[in-house]
C-alpha cells in the first residue's frame, strides 16, 4: 500500500494533476516578488521583450508624475550604470532588460536609492509606465540636445537673476 500511495502522490504533484494552492494559503509559497515577476514573464512580455497591452499615453502622464522628478522627463537625468563611457538610462534598461526594469520599478534598488512602488502604484499603472519607459531614449544626449538644454538653462538663470534683482530692489 505505501508504494501505491507514493505513486499516486508523485503523479499528482509532479505531473500536475493536483489543484494549485489557494492564494495566501499555507501551500502558497510564492512571494510577492515571484508573483510579479511571473506575471511579467508570462503575461506582459512579447517575444522581443516589449510590454504588451500598455497604454503609453497614460504611461507618459504617470511617468511624468511619479518618475520624472528623479529620473527626468526623458529618463536620462541619472546614469544607472555609473559608467560615463557606457551610460545606461531608464529607456535602456526598460527596453533591453525589461525584467530588471520591472523588478526595480516594483521592488526598488537599495544600492541606488530607488524605493519600491509595488504597494503604492497599482499594477495597471505599472504596466503603462513600463510600456512608456520602453519608448524613452536609450542613448546619451546628442550635441544638439545638449545645446538646447544649455540655452534653456541660460534662460532660467537670466530669469532667476532678474527676479532676484527685483526682489532686492523691493526689500527695505
Amino acid at each position: 500500500m505505501p508504494v501505491a500511495y507514493a505513486v499516486a502522490f508523485f503523479s499528482d504533484v509532479c505531473l500536475g494533476e493536483a489543484e494549485a494552492p489557494a492564494p495566501g494559503s499555507a501551500g502558497d509559497t510564492l512571494t510577492v516578488e515571484d508573483k510579479r515577476m511571473a506575471y511579467l514573464v508570462y503575461n506582459l512580455l512579447d517575444s522581443n521583450g516589449m510590454i504588451l497591452g500598455a497604454d503609453t499615453a497614460r504611461g507618459r502622464k504617470l511617468f511624468f508624475r511619479n518618475c520624472a522628478p528623479c529620473h527626468g522627463r526623458d529618463g536620462r537625468r541619472m546614469n544607472l550604470s555609473h559608467d560615463l563611457r557606457n551610460p545606461q538610462y531608464i529607456g535602456t534598461t526598460a527596453h533591453d532588460e525589461a525584467p530588471t526594469f520591472w523588478y526595480m520599478m516594483n521592488f526598488g534598488d537599495s544600492i541606488r536609492g530607488m524605493l519600491p512602488y509595488f504597494d503604492e502604484i497599482p499594477l495597471s499603472e505599472m504596466i503603462d509606465i513600463a510600456g512608456f519607459a520602453q519608448t524613452l531614449p536609450r542613448h546619451p544626449w546628442t550635441r544638439e540636445e545638449m545645446e538646447i538644454v544649455d540655452r534653456e538653462n541660460e534662460k532660467r538663470k537670466a530669469e532667476r537673476e532678474r527676479l532676484e534683482k527685483i526682489s532686492s530692489e523691493n526689500s527695505p
